[in-house]
């Protein structure tokens, strides 16, 4: 009898456990795995984000202007971690080729880590690609689930979402966002006014006063050391608006950073018009007067301070960029440059650029599919588009890098919403945060900060001042940011790289004489025929037909 009840007890035990087990199984994978790792996080949009230390790996460009990274030493890195109970482990990219190491370690399925961070150059090409094969992870889910921050920025500028959700629905990568009135506005140039006054000149408003102002400048020792040392123009071709053409073309033909443009609902690549080819041959004569110098198209953005430095500060009568703080590194220099208009071309032609789609900025984060802590990672990211974090992020610390004034005026004429308390460390080695690496949603524009005192250089009011100058001749003709199918993306980002290194290289060659504009033109548009420049408008103009059209009136 004992043995008979003991087997039936035996049966009935596993049948039990069948069925527990079945039921069991019936869970969606996703909501067992829920159960599993999210029981020490806390819930959306609360810290700290984990109730025990998370150690995640983020792979970011190196920088510079962050002498250390590390907890203790990095003041955003330690308030972050404290914050969040999140331990990061940096993996970090030579910024000169980071965009090309991450791109051969998407395509070889390296380790990214947990959290592919800052400014790789990811376009919606790439992460279409990178996100269909299943490389870099979606987010929508996450986002969901971790995203409060994110989901107000969606909320009130919902062409965020639109802009970067890819054809197949999918969002796998989160940009910078928010207007900032001078980003959007940034191809300026600048003009010494030390030269000016000693050569008894205006700033110039056309391209024949601008070729007069140089010549001059190279012609009559403007610095006053007895030497013809003084250089007319230099650029750069790594920095903010830096390369010798953009501005001046402005004064010939509408264009972007790629040489395009919309006009009446057509896309246009300005590289094939006349009016492009008439500013190429103004930009080969000041070369070959020499008031162009040659490093302009191999400088990097230190490079080009060391040049304008020279002879304290009063060596260089021009320079291309998007402010005095990204071509000079003392402030003597930087207040020692006016803002120039934008100029009329001999024709009367004036422009100026503006990215009327700038709210939606460079992405700067991407989730590697083979990463770990996924949840984590989304929550840390969300945290990061906090208005606290923002402002620590761009600033530094609270009470010693910037605070909340009271009853004074901002750069741009409203209300102070923040004041700088000493120097603003943008642009220079710190430890008080990434430099941009993190860069996320600003609460407000960066002009909101209160005006420094009078006889210091005030970047945000004189970036606002020049935007707004700019503002006047801004032409709404700007290539909106398209997000094609991955089969589409993949030709279209193989046919915009091969074309934006020929354009760089041309454009040089051209300006400083090593092609003719001349005898070499109709070779150079046979050249990007045979490229495939037509396919690339055309590709650009199916997509821009389709969700833009009318939309410029």
């Amino acid at each position: 009898m004992r043995g008979r009840l003991y087997n039936r007890m035996v049966v009935v035990f596993l049948c039990m456990a069948i069925v527990l087990s079945a039921c069991s199984t019936e869970k969606p994978a996703d909501t067992a795995k829920k159960e599993s790792t999210d029981t020490n996080l806390s819930a959306e949009g609360v810290l700290p984000i984990s109730k025990e230390k998370v150690t995640v790996t983020i792979t970011v460009p190196s920088s510079p202007y962050v002498l250390s990274w590390e907890y203790g030493k990095n003041e955003l890195t330690t308030w972050l971690e404290d914050q969040t109970n999140v331990h990061i482990k940096w993996n970090f990219y030579p910024a000169a080729d980071a965009k090309t190491k991450l791109n051969l370690e998407l395509s070889s399925g390296g380790d990214l880590g947990d959290l592919i961070m800052g400014n790789f150059s990811l376009d919606n090409s790439s992460l279409a690609t990178y996100g269909s094969q299943g490389i870099i992870r979606k987010m929508e889910d996450l986002i969901d689930k971790h995203g409060s921050n994110i989901k107000k920025m969606y909320a009130e500028y919902p062409n965020i979402k639109q802009a970067t959700s890819a054809p197949d629905g999918h969002i796998y990568g989160l940009p910078q966002a928010g207007i900032c009135y001078n980003c959007d506005r940034a191809m300026r140039f600048w003009v010494n006014k030390s030269f000016l006054k000693s050569l008894n000149m205006s700033v110039p408003t056309t391209t024949e006063e601008l070729y007069q102002y140089l010549k001059a400048a190279k012609e009559k020792d403007p610095n006053g050391n007895g030497k013809k040392d003084e250089i007319g123009i230099v650029g750069a071709k790594t920095s903010w608006f830096a390369k010798a053409d953009q501005f001046i073309m402005n004064a010939f033909t509408y264009q972007d950073a790629n040489g395009l443009y919309v006009k009446d609902d057509k896309v246009i690549a300005a590289y094939t018009t006349p009016a492009w080819r008439d500013g190429i041959r103004y930009l080969n004569k000041l070369s070959k007067e020499g008031l162009i110098d040659q490093t302009s198209f191999t400088n990097d953005e230190a490079q080009l301070k060391q040049i304008v430095e020279l002879n304290n500060g009063n060596n260089v009568a021009a320079v291309p960029s998007g402010g005095p703080h990204a071509f000079a590194a003392n402030d003597a220099t930087r207040l020692n440059y006016e803002i120039v208009p934008p100029l009329k071309g001999p024709n009367g032609f004036q422009t100026s650029y503006f990215n009327e789609f700038g709210v939606v900025g460079s992405y700067q984060f991407a989730i590697p599919a083979n990463g770990k802590n996924a949840d984590v990672v989304m929550k840390l990211v969300d945290f990061m588009y906090s208005k606290e974090a923002y402002l620590r992020s761009r600033y530094g610390v609270e009470g010693v890098n910037w605070e909340v004034p009271k009853g004074t005026l901002a750069a741009n004429g409203e209300p102070a919403k923040f004041k700088l308390v000493g120097k603003d460390l943008w642009g220079e080695p710190q430890n008080a945060h990434w430099s941009g690496a993190n860069s996320t949603w600003p609460p407000f524009g960066s002009d909101s900060r209160e005006v420094l005192p009078d006889g210091k250089f005030d970047l945000e009011k004189v970036l606002f001042n020049a935007a707004k100058l700019y503002d006047k001749t801004a032409g709404k003709v700007s290539v909106p940011k398209f997000f094609f199918e991955p089969k589409t993306a993949t030709r279209f980002n193989e046919l915009k790289t091969e074309i934006s290194k020929k354009l760089e290289a041309d454009i040089a060659d051209f300006i400083v004489g090593n092609r003719d504009i001349e005898k070499d033109w109709d070779k150079f548009q046979a050249e990007l025929k045979n490229m495939g420049n037509d396919e690339y408008i055309s590709i650009m103009q199916k997509e821009y037909d389709a969700k833009w059209k009318g939309s410029k009136k």
